[in-house]
């Protein structure tokens, strides 16, 4: 080995040779396993693309709606998703976006508007460059994105040329400006919000088994 990787070092110069031990006797840990059925809807649903959904434990949520109103007052009183989804047995899927692997939603934005942020890979829309053409809404196959009339500075709806109400896309942007993560995670008082990697399987059925 020495002659091929390191031709003509000194011996002495060379690092000590690795050491090789065996943990046979250590117990191995089994990484915990989701059941079929939940599987089944997970894949049916296409939701291992999400790297951030949003799931709730309808067992601990009492439907306070918290979760909405934190994150309405993180974004100027308008939320970004609705309490709402497919569900399998106790678990909740909620149309929130789900910040995906591989985001179709970015597909023919024409002008670049929804893009993926560079410092931590959210999938968030740029509210200025958004020109309301619905391509990212009609995209999203998770009803995740939703069109809205946007207001200007005075609280009043603002127009276009046209005089009609100006209309652009919106979502969850995991909050990427609060320090605190999502404001919806952090707001439930029953633990039964999470935002959990569906491509991470050992952490979603170790949310399961809590």
């Amino acid at each position: 080995m020495e002659q091929v990787v390191l031709p003509g070092l000194p011996k002495h110069l060379l690092p000590p040779p690795v050491e090789i031990t065996s943990n046979a006797d250590e117990p191995v840990e089994v990484a915990p396993r989701v059941r079929p059925d939940m599987m089944e809807f997970l894949s049916e649903n296409r939701f291992f693309n999400g790297r951030a959904t949003m799931l709730i434990d309808l067992d601990r949520c009492t439907r306070c709606d918290d979760c909405v109103r934190a994150c309405a007052a993180a974004h100027d009183n308008n939320p970004r998703f609705v309490r709402h989804g497919p569900v399998h047995g106790n678990l909740m899927v909620a149309n929130a976006c789900m910040h995906c692997a591989d985001p179709v939603c970015m597909i023919g934005c024409p002008t670049g508007a929804i893009h993926r942020n560079l410092a931590g890979g959210e999938v968030v829309i740029n509210p200025i460059t958004c020109i309301g053409c619905k391509s990212c809404f009609n995209n999203c196959p998770y009803d995740a994105i939703r069109m809205v009339e946007i207001s200007n500075e005075s609280g009043a709806l603002a127009l276009g040329s046209d005089m009609k109400p100006i209309v652009k896309a919106t979502k969850c942007d995991l909050c990427i400006d609060q320090l605190g993560g999502p404001a919806c995670q952090r707001a439930c008082p029953h633990g039964a919000l999470a935002r959990q990697n569906l491509t991470n399987l050992n952490e979603f059925a170790n949310w399961i088994d809590r």
